[in-house]
């Protein structure tokens, strides 16, 4: 990689970071708003709305998005007419699934626990934060971080903005479906916008070529999107049935604790995935070793970090009627830290083209992680999801590790430093669950591990420095 490409991506990786952080800082700034103007029970309902979301965004989407990067190499110079195209099948599909809802309404209602309004806001808001990926994904070939940032700061503060305006007006006697319809209108409207900028790029049009490859190329990943997110969302939508929408309530402020570490990732991954394509050219196995040792270090120092401030974090986002979320905060914020590992050595999943192998290890975590969920929620009640989860989740990344060893030739993350940050990132959480409510001793510890280990951080960059 030349040395412009070098410090676009170096440029783009801290610009997708930073920026993104304080962007979704805004979220969590005025989660305490929102938690404290709504009951536990309408915070629920939202926070299962956006479960549902997370599923039907992959039906809609189809994963389309992750055939970008590959269709860039199959068809040069020809990209933005590709993306254009496919976004036809994204609009297909949304009608498809309003006619499900029109002709079976009532059905999907009773099963999902929604109005059948709701569930029309679901479609448009699924189909809008497909296409805000897909968009986002096209410009990040470019490193364009200032264009994803922009649109970006729109849909955060604008479904802030709007959603406070009709809970505290139209909506006060139902705040849940207030939160609903600002965030789906912005999310909307943003998603017509970016769509007649990419079709001023380029003319969309149904091209068979490019249909059948981006199809070919991202069907079979569909099932491992649905089965991601169910690792990721199911435990809430079981907790909502088995428990109650407050218990869902409390349980989904803690995972609103882990988005920071969520934002990070996916604004790391965004620059890691498109260098590491450009790596994997020029078989560059050993750079590719030793920037994935470097990018899993620092975010062990971040997770081990955020564990040891999340039970104060809690206080502050929902303040003592969440209380019991402190409990479940430090597993799930585990769950991210696999998480980034996972997005880490995946890429050269996608790279080999062998998206079936994705497919089949996440459904097979997915399983384990429903039938888990059934069995402990209602032995142990909402507490035990985000374990049984985090269990999940390790066995989901110990497939892949397999996977994409034997599709790519190498480790990408190398065993040995795996296992020694897993043992620090697990030690460390296992400390502050015990000192969760000895804030001093807690943040004493964390210190004595983060600093030593960011000083050693610091030195090896350096010297792999070219």
């Amino acid at each position: 990689m030349s040395s412009e490409k070098k410090n676009a991506a170096l440029t783009a990786g801290i610009g997708y970071t930073v920026g993104n952080i304080l962007i979704k800082g805004i979220n969590i700034l005025t989660l305490p708003i929102f938690s404290r103007l709504m009951t536990q029970e309408e915070f629920g309902v939202f926070n299962v709305f956006m479960s549902y979301d997370a599923i039907l965004f992959v039906l809609v989407g189809l994963a389309l998005h992750t055939s970008i990067r590959n269709a860039n190499l199959e068809f040069p110079g020809k990209i933005d007419s590709y993306t254009s195209s496919i976004t036809l099948i994204y609009l297909l599909m949304a009608a498809f699934f309003a006619g499900l809802v029109l002709f079976f309404g009532d059905f999907f209602a009773k099963i999902l626990g929604f109005e059948e309004k709701i569930l029309y806001m679901l479609i448009l808001f699924s189909t809008g934060s497909s296409l805000l990926l897909l968009y986002n994904t096209r410009i990040s070939l470019d490193y364009s971080y200032k264009k994803y940032l922009l649109v970006a700061l729109i849909n955060s503060v604008g479904n802030v903005a709007i959603s406070l305006v009709l809970i505290l007006t139209v909506f006060r006697a139902d705040r849940a479906y207030g939160r609903i319809f600002g965030t789906t209108a912005v999310i909307t409207l943003l998603a017509l916008f970016l769509l007649a900028a990419m079709y001023r790029k380029a003319r969309p049009g149904i091209h068979r070529k490019y249909w059948c490859f981006g199809l070919k190329f991202s069907l079979p990943i569909v099932p491992h999107g649905v089965s991601q997110v169910l690792l990721a969302q199911f435990d809430r939508i079981m907790i909502r049935s088995l428990v109650s929408d407050a218990a869902a309530g409390i349980y989904s402020l803690a995972g609103n604790i882990r988005l920071i570490l969520t934002v990070i990732t996916a604004s790391i991954t965004e620059a890691w995935s498109t260098w590491f394509y450009g790596q994997m050219g020029k078989k560059e196995h050993g750079c590719i070793r030793t920037r994935a040792t470097q990018l899993c270090g620092l975010f062990t120092i971040l997770t081990v970090g955020l564990m040891a401030i999340s039970p104060e974090m809690v206080l502050i986002l929902g303040g003592k009627a969440y209380d019991s979320a402190k409990y479940v905060a430090i597993p799930m914020i585990l769950d991210s830290y696999i998480l980034f590992i996972y997005d880490v050595i995946v890429t050269g999943e996608y790279y080999s083209k062998k998206t079936v192998y994705i497919m089949l290890g996440t459904m097979a975590a997915a399983v384990l992680n429903i039938v888990l969920n059934y069995v402990f929620i209602l032995q142990y009640g909402f507490l035990a999801a985000a374990y049984t989860t985090l269990f999940a989740y390790v066995c989901y990344l110990l497939l892949h590790l397999v996977i994409s060893r034997r599709l790519t030739g190498f480790c990408i993350l190398p065993i040995r430093w795996l296992l020694v940050y897993s043992v620090i990132a697990c030690g460390m959480a296992a400390a502050s669950l015990l000192l969760v409510n000895d804030l001093l001793l807690r943040w004493g510890l964390c210190a004595v591990v983060v600093v030593p280990m960011g000083l050693l951080l610091l030195r090896n960059y350096r010297k792999t420095q070219v």
